[in-house]
């Protein structure tokens, strides 16, 4: 089965699973699509092809080519100035588009479809949400999509901000670049899931800095320290800190796992409300430190575990 498909890389960059995997099937013998994706499973493994099938959208299409993969991508997530012509989505009717994608993060549905010239918009749209470059944007009536890593205005703070702080220290390590747009990505899905989002205020966002409301009425901001090499989240209402520590942490971890090969590390850090000092979080989890471990917030200590889950699932469990 393999060299019949590597046989259709002259002409074909990927090929779809009910139709092209199952007529190759067929004329070599493997007549059941149980054995053919467990094939499919095989050579994903072994790196002779890409197979992802979290999504039936991703289910159907096997890419024989990966750089297939990385031009597209590429059309999306690229320096704006240096490789897009203006005068090009000017002529089409999507300057507009254009420039909110790139000075908002912001991508239309339209913006995409025309970059990706209309060639498998499904499945990039699921793959770049499963791997945590992309989330829905709920907070408009048109279809928008959220990039974080194409965000590129600093946030200039011009007063402090209030909330206990949680400071996430990779400086042990190092803070690789896309962590914390990750994070966003995630932080805005899970914010918006299951609720009314004409309650829930429109994040503010920023390369190196956000503001998020979770819950009606609670702002978090979270803000990425290069130099320093970490994060720090604010949390503007105390009743919601273990909640928020539980989700950061699992958000982190869905990272490291999914993204990262789990080669992330990092400590964490906590806000004594009273001192205003930074403790370590085992001995603030010891000393049973409020509000993050009162017996109200006695399910922080509970983090849902991300590996091998869906990424709609992991959200469900937060």
């Amino acid at each position: 089965l393999l060299d019949s498909v590597y046989s259709e890389r002259n002409n074909n960059s990927y090929l779809t699973l009910s139709d092209d995997i199952q007529n190759l099937g067929l004329k070599v013998g493997i007549e059941s699509s149980i054995e053919q994706e467990a094939a499919l499973a095989f050579f994903h493994e072994r790196g002779f092809l890409i197979h992802l099938t979290s999504t039936s959208v991703l289910n159907n299409v096997v890419v024989i080519k990966p750089q297939w993969l990385v031009d597209a991508l590429g059309k999306v997530i690229c320096d704006g100035s240096l490789h897009i012509d203006k005068d090009e989505f000017k002529h089409v009717g999507l300057e507009e588009d254009l420039t909110r994608t790139f000075e908002m993060g912001l991508a239309s549905r339209d913006f995409l479809d025309y970059v990706w010239k209309g060639e498998q918009v499904d499945f990039f749209l699921d793959l770049m949400e499963r791997t945590m470059l992309l989330s829905k944007w709920h907070f408009s009536e048109n279809e928008l999509y959220l990039i974080p890593s194409l965000l590129n205005d600093s946030f200039v703070e011009t007063e402090n901000i209030n909330g206990l702080r949680c400071v996430i220290d990779f400086s042990n390590t190092f803070l690789p670049n896309g962590v914390f747009q990750r994070l966003l990505c995630l932080c805005v899905a899970h914010s918006t899931r299951g609720k009314d989002n004409k309650r829930i205020m429109e994040p503010c966002l920023h390369k190196t800095f956000a503001k998020i409301e979770f819950e009606p009425s609670c702002i978090v901001h979270l803000r990425e320290d290069e130099e320093a090499q970490s994060i720090t989240i604010f949390v503007g209402n105390d009743k919601f800190a273990g909640q928020y520590l539980r989700i950061v942490q699992a958000i982190l971890r869905k990272v490291n796992h999914d993204v990262m090969g789990s080669g992330l590390s990092w400590d964490i850090y906590l806000e004594n409300g009273v001192t205003k000092e930074l403790v370590f979080q085992s001995e603030a989890q010891k000393e049973n430190l409020s509000p993050w471990f009162s017996c109200e917030n006695i399910q922080a200590s509970v983090i849902p575990s991300g590996e091998n889950v869906d990424l709609a699932g992991f959200l469900e469990r937060l």
